[in-house]
């Protein structure tokens, strides 16, 4: 099968989940954007709330004060952790749509017998999953960027807000990745899943308490969020572009694996 008829196949199979995924997004930033500027005027008040929480509970949720009396901190702190997760969700869902679907219905074996390398197979897909990855990261920053524009008044760094839909963006590619691999080794949907949100758990909350306490500091370092930080992108206003950039090139990576194992694995009956 060609490179072409897959690819045209993949679009349009995954085009209703991706418009789900994106109105998902959306409406997400729509739950927390426009009262960003009720939050700010009563930011005393959460603050002083705050002080009466542990600091390890406010670490693990991004509830610091300087977050707190800013627009863009506000969304980034508990906002963007759950856009995080609806991130590495959403790229697992896609792996086990376009590979392990494949394997579980058995149309995969349709696909390799056709005229057309494994390979060719492979990039097609690969490339329709960067494409809706992408093109969701370009709605959601264009999305929050335009709701601050309407809904905000207060003063804020739109850089900032550019550097939310990168940093979403490495998370998506790197789960992509990392469930790709997980669906052509197991070639169940559920599986890949699974092992996504619980690998986004760990890296997330460990990270976060990795922060806290001292004797479990080298966890944070396994974490994929430890180098792509919000509370320092927010506080430093510095977005770490270098990180985001060698994050995705880890994800292109896990993608030559997941094309390697790709081109060798039996399928299972």
């Amino acid at each position: 099968m060609s490179f072409i008829n897959v690819f045209k196949k993949e679009v349009r199979w995954n085009l209703k989940a991706f418009l789900i995924w994106t109105a998902i997004f959306v409406a997400f930033a729509l739950m927390y954007i426009p009262i960003t500027d009720q939050m700010l005027q009563r930011s005393d008040e959460i603050i002083k709330l705050l002080d009466m929480m542990p600091k390890f509970i406010r670490q693990m949720f991004n509830f610091e004060e300087e977050l707190l009396t800013r627009p863009e901190g506000i969304f980034g702190s508990e906002g963007m952790s759950f856009v995080y997760i609806l991130s590495a969700v959403f790229s697992s869902m896609l792996a086990g749509s376009l590979f392990a679907k494949e394997f579980e219905q058995k149309t995969i074996e349709y696909l390799i017998v056709k005229p057309g390398s494994r390979t060719t197979v492979y990039l097609a897909k690969a490339l329709v999953m960067m494409l809706y990855l992408v093109a969701l990261s370009a709605v959601f920053v264009f999305s929050i960027t335009r709701l601050f524009d309407i809904f905000v008044n207060a003063s804020y760094n739109q850089t900032i807000l550019l550097g939310f839909g990168l940093y979403a963006l490495s998370v998506q590619m790197f789960f992509a990745g990392v469930a790709t691999i997980v669906a052509v080794i197991g070639q169940k949907s559920s599986l890949n899943i699974s092992v996504s949100i619980g690998l986004v758990i760990f890296m997330y909350f460990g990270d976060t308490l990795s922060n806290s306490f001292e004797v479990i500091s080298w966890v944070g370092k396994l974490s994929v969020f430890h180098y792509i930080p919000l509370v320092k992108t927010i506080v430093e206003e510095r977005v770490v572009v270098g990180n985001s950039i060698l994050i995705m090139l880890l994800s292109l990576g896990l993608l030559a694996i997941g094309m390697l194992i790709f081109r060798k694995v039996d399928v299972k009956v």
